[in-house]
C-alpha cells in the first residue's frame, strides 16, 4: 500500500509551532496545513494565533481563515478536508506539513479515522445547545457522564461543542458515543508521518511565553477582534463555536461591563495556562511523538536539524529527498 508522507508539529500553545513548520517548510520544499480548530475561521487571526502576513509569505498555508463564524466544523470535516488538501500537495510533489495544537484532529487525521454523517438531527442539536446555556457546561458534562463515561472521561468539560455531539449521539443511535468512535478506526493509516512536539522542560517557562503572547495579542488589535465577534453574538441567535475561543470569551464579560480589562487579560493567561496542561497531557498519550525540548536546543535553526537528524535516522529522509521516485512512502 503507497503512503503519503506527512511531517506533523503539534503540541501546546507557544513553544513555536508555527515558526518551526515554516522553518521545515522552507527546508524541505512543503506546504504548511493548519491542524487548529480556531484558525478556520475568517477575521480572527488574532485572537487564534493565525500565521501573520509575513509569515504567509514565507511558506504556502492551507485551512486558515476560509470559515465563516456562524459555520458548524468538526473533526469529519477536518479529516476529509485535510486529506484532500494533503493528497493535492503530495501529488505536486511537494511535503505536507501538519502544524497545529489540536489533538483530537491530528490525532483522528493521521491514524486515519473515519467518520459517517449519521445520528444528526438538527432540532435536538439547538435544544441541547439552548439547554447548555441555561445549565452551564458542568451540568452538560454530567449529564454525558450518565450516557457515557468512557465518552466523558475523554472530553473536558469545557469542550462544550463536543460534550453536545457526543449527547446528541446517544440520543439518537441510542449506543453510547465512544463505541463509535472506537469503531471509526481504520485498519491502518493511509500516510507515513512522524510527529514532533516543541516544549519546555522548564513549566514555568512555558507559562512565561504563554502570558507574553498574551499581552502581544492586545498590543495586535485582540481587543476589536474580540469586540466584533461580541457584537455579532449578541445580534445572532446562536453563538458561534469561535466565540468559545481561548482570548475572546474572557474578554466578554469585561464588553458587558462585569470585569475589568485587567481581570479579563488575566483570565486569557490564566484559561491559555490551563489549556497548554491539557494539551501536554493529550499528546502525553500519544504514540511516537519525538519531543523537541526547546529550552536545551535555544533556537528554531537548531530545532530543525534535530527534526532533519530525526528523520533520516527513521528512513524518511535522505540528502536526496523523501523519495527519489515519486509523490508517496511506501
Amino acid at each position: 500500500m503507497m503512503k503519503q508522507r506527512v511531517v506533523a508539529i503539534t503540541g501546546p500553545t507557544a513553544t513555536g509551532k508555527t515558526a518551526l513548520g515554516i522553518a521545515i517548510a522552507r527546508e524541505l520544499d512543503g506546504e504548511i496545513v493548519s491542524c487548529d480548530s480556531m484558525q478556520v475561521y475568517k477575521d480572527l487571526a488574532v485572537g487564534t494565533a493565525q500565521p501573520d502576513a509575513e509569515e504567509l509569505t514565507l511558506a504556502r498555508h492551507h485551512l486558515i481563515g476560509f470559515l465563516d463564524w456562524d459555520k458548524e466544523f468538526s473533526v469529519s470535516d477536518y479529516v476529509k478536508l485535510a486529506g484532500e488538501t494533503i493528497a493535492c500537495i503530495n501529488r505536486r510533489g511537494k511535503l505536507p506539513i501538519l502544524v497545529g495544537g489540536t489533538g483530537l484532529y491530528a490525532r483522528s487525521l493521521l491514524r486515519g479515522f473515519t467518520f459517517k454523517d449519521q445520528c444528526r438531527d438538527d432540532v435536538l442539536r439547538d435544544r441541547l445547545y439552548t439547554e447548555a446555556q441555561e445549565l452551564g457546561p458542568e451540568k452538560m458534562h454530567q449529564k454525558l457522564s450518565i450516557m457515557d463515561p468512557v465518552a466523558a472521561q475523554e472530553i473536558h468539560p469545557n469542550n462544550v461543542k463536543r460534550v453536545l455531539r457526543a449527547i446528541e449521539y446517544c440520543i439518537l443511535s441510542g449506543e453510547p458515543f465512544s463505541r463509535q468512535a472506537t469503531r471509526s478506526r481504520q485498519a491502518e493509516s493511509p500516510y507515513r508521518y512522524m510527529t514532533f512536539c516543541p516544549v519546555f522542560r522548564d513549566r514555568q517557562e512555558l507559562y512565561r511565553r504563554i502570558d507574553i503572547r498574551v499581552e502581544r495579542m492586545l498590543e495586535s488589535g485582540l481587543l476589536c477582534e474580540a469586540e466584533k465577534l461580541y457584537d455579532f453574538c449578541k445580534s445572532s441567535v446562536k453563538c458561534p463555536t469561535a466565540a468559545q475561543s481561548i482570548g475572546y470569551k474572557e474578554l466578554f464579560p469585561y464588553f458587558n461591563g462585569k470585569i475589568s480589562l485587567a481581570e479579563a487579560v488575566e483570565n486569557i493567561q490564566r484559561e491559555s495556562r490551563r489549556y497548554a496542561k491539557r494539551q501536554l497531557t493529550w499528546f502525553a498519550r500519544e504514540p511516537d511523538i519525538h519531543y523537541l525540548y526547546m529550552d536545551e536546543l535555544y533556537s528554531i535553526d537548531n530545532a530543525l536539524k534535530e527534526c532533519i537528524n530525526t528523520l533520516k535516522s527513521h528512513g524518511l529522509y535522505t540528502d536526496a529527498g523523501f523519495n527519489e521516485g515519486g509523490n508517496a512512502i511506501e
